[in-house]
């Protein structure tokens, strides 16, 4: 029989990187499984590793972060939501910033939750609040990932044995040690079979695809002039120009319509609409055809809950931070008037001297190097067995020696490089730090590098 194969198709360049799996059982677990029909797998679009976002750096772009516009209701939308949204997903996926072997998302530590955010706020620029839906969301993807992964790769009936030797390729090796002991656990069999009774009761299936219900709630409101209601919303997501294929989707439509003609009602907003008396009243602290993170308060004004009075208060914050910097924007203008009078008057007689900064070691190159970069420069990261050959391409982040990368300073002629593109994927760090130990792994963190082994990369 023909062995184990795992072909993969890798763009390492500034753009998504794809993937494409053809499995083939080892002679071990074609045995196992013998009898089952072997079908053809089909090709498919690979994982989304959003490899432009993670190689993203504000400095070669002016400072300026990818902005994300929210709606009312505190929902991403507009031109960069899809990049947000997914950029959300690539972390949910990543073991080493969500490991996917913790129980319960409630469990996660805070620290990591912290790390998160760091991340998110280092690429994009969202408004003050809005971290409690971006932790809600990257929650809710790093759920659907393990639910994913466990649909794919485990099976209850095969040894665990076996299954440890057949880890999947975006999965920690340890953390899927630590998946098959748990789910394998009666709690976990008892959690799993209560899901899947809950989700075997869901019979409407919207056909929105990827558009979230805020990006179609906001394209509707432009397009009739006010905002839709649930009814109009359940038209539009559950159906195609009024035509659906489920059965429990149209009979319900047919009794919203049947109730919204028999009564003098000129609006329709609220828990107990019309929408409520067909499907139901809504589960506390959500709101169905509003989209995720709604709650009864922003929807309708109802006493907020604890998620809502945050963003509330941290939006009365940053409207005050906005005053007061312009004031202090003013007082600026004001002393720096005063400064430029002062130097008018002493610039001629003043001599403007170059200085020159040596390395402790005496290097020439490391001398003459450092002159040519500095902050926000684009380099060329250089090996440490071969100064000739490239092993990445980033920003420099800093130059400072009290700089620390990994809770350690950079101390004198070294700087901290942000790595965009991996070149050498099996180079090892020089100062490897948490659970980073070669170039492949740093893409998108900061690494620690001799000055002398950064040279200048001309765009």
């Amino acid at each position: 029989m023909p062995p184990h194969t795992r072909t993969h198709v890798r763009n390492t360049g500034c753009r998504e990187q794809t993937e494409v799996e053809i499995d083939v059982p080892t002679n071990t677990i074609e045995n196992y499984v013998a009898g089952r029909s072997n079908e053809e797998q089909k090709r498919k679009r690979g994982p989304t590793y959003m490899c432009s976002v993670w190689g993203y750096h504000a400095t070669q772009h002016g400072g300026e972060r990818l902005v994300v516009n929210f709606n009312k209701y505190g929902q991403p939308i507009g031109q960069n939501k899809s990049l947000f949204v997914e950029f959300l997903g690539t972390i949910a996926r990543n073991g080493k910033h969500a490991p996917i072997d913790i129980k319960s998302w409630d469990k996660m530590p805070k620290s990591l939750k912290e790390n998160m955010l760091e991340l998110v706020q280092e690429k994009f620029e969202i408004p003050r609040g809005s971290d409690i839906w971006v932790l809600q969301s990257i929650g809710k993807k790093w759920r659907n990932w393990k639910a994913d992964v466990k649909s794919r790769y485990y099976d209850p009936n095969m040894p665990t044995e076996l299954q440890l030797c057949n880890v999947p390729k975006r999965i920690l090796k340890d953390q899927w040690k630590n998946l098959l002991s748990y789910w394998n656990s009666e709690e976990s069999k008892c959690i799993s079979e209560r899901n899947k009774k809950s989700r075997s009761k869901k019979s409407l299936m919207h056909i929105t695809g990827k558009r979230s219900f805020g990006q179609v709630r906001e394209d509707q409101e432009k397009s009739i002039g006010h905002s839709p209601t649930r009814v109009e919303m359940f038209e539009k997501c559950y159906t195609k120009e009024g035509i659906t294929n489920s059965i429990e989707a149209s009979e319900a439509l047919e009794k919203m319509k049947e109730i919204r003609s028999q009564t003098s009602q000129t609006t329709d907003v609220g828990k107990d609409d019309i929408f409520s008396k067909v499907l139901g009243n809504d589960k506390v602290g959500r709101v169905r055809m509003y989209g995720f993170g709604v709650t009864p308060y922003v929807a309708w004004g109802e006493i907020p809950t604890r998620s809502s009075a945050y963003q509330l208060i941290e939006g009365y914050k940053e409207a005050f931070e906005k005053m007061e910097k312009q004031v202090q924007e003013q007082g600026e203008v004001i002393a720096k008037m005063k400064l430029d009078m002062q130097s008018t008057q002493q610039a001629s007689h003043s001599t403007p001297l170059r200085t020159a900064q040596y390395s402790q070691n005496g290097d020439v190159h490391s001398l003459n190097n450092s002159a040519l970069i500095q902050v926000g420069t684009k380099v060329a990261v250089k090996s440490v067995l071969d100064s000739t050959k490239t092993v990445a391409i980033g920003y420099v982040q800093s130059m400072d020696p009290a700089h620390r990368v990994g809770n350690y300073p950079l101390g004198p002629n070294w700087c901290s490089v942000h790595i965009n593109i991996p070149v050498n994927w099996e180079e090892h760090l020089i100062r490897p730090y948490s659970t980073l130990t070669t170039i492949g792994q740093a893409i998108g963190t900061y690494v620690a590098w001799p000055q002398a082994l950064v040279v200048r990369e001309e765009d």
